[in-house]
């Protein structure tokens, strides 16, 4: 019998699981497609969320001034692609 702690111990507001957000969707405030959330690296001070995509990986850190949107009934996660963030990625992995 499998128990989702979502469901007997709800979170505030705004918090989620790992389980709620590994393997929802991440797109851009501009419908651009990342990937999915394939692993969360816990830090002191937030989150990060490893994106894996057709780029390879991406490292989102899970900020407000990122996280836009956690929809995990909807299967996506909304970010505001702040300057900098995608361009590391790209750096990584040439077009």
């Amino acid at each position: 019998m499998d128990i989702n702690p979502a469901q007997n111990n709800p979170l505030p507001e705004r918090q989620y699981y790992h389980d709620q957000i590994i393997g929802l969707q991440v797109q851009t405030t501009d419908g651009k497609i990342l990937g999915n959330v394939a692993d969360i690296i816990t830090g002191q001070s937030n989150d990060n969320y490893i994106v894996r995509g057709d780029t390879g990986d991406i490292l989102i850190p899970a900020i407000e001034d990122v996280i836009r949107s956690i929809e995990p009934e909807k299967g996506y996660i909304i970010i505001e692609a702040i300057e900098g963030l995608l361009d590391l990625n790209e750096k990584k992995h040439p077009k």
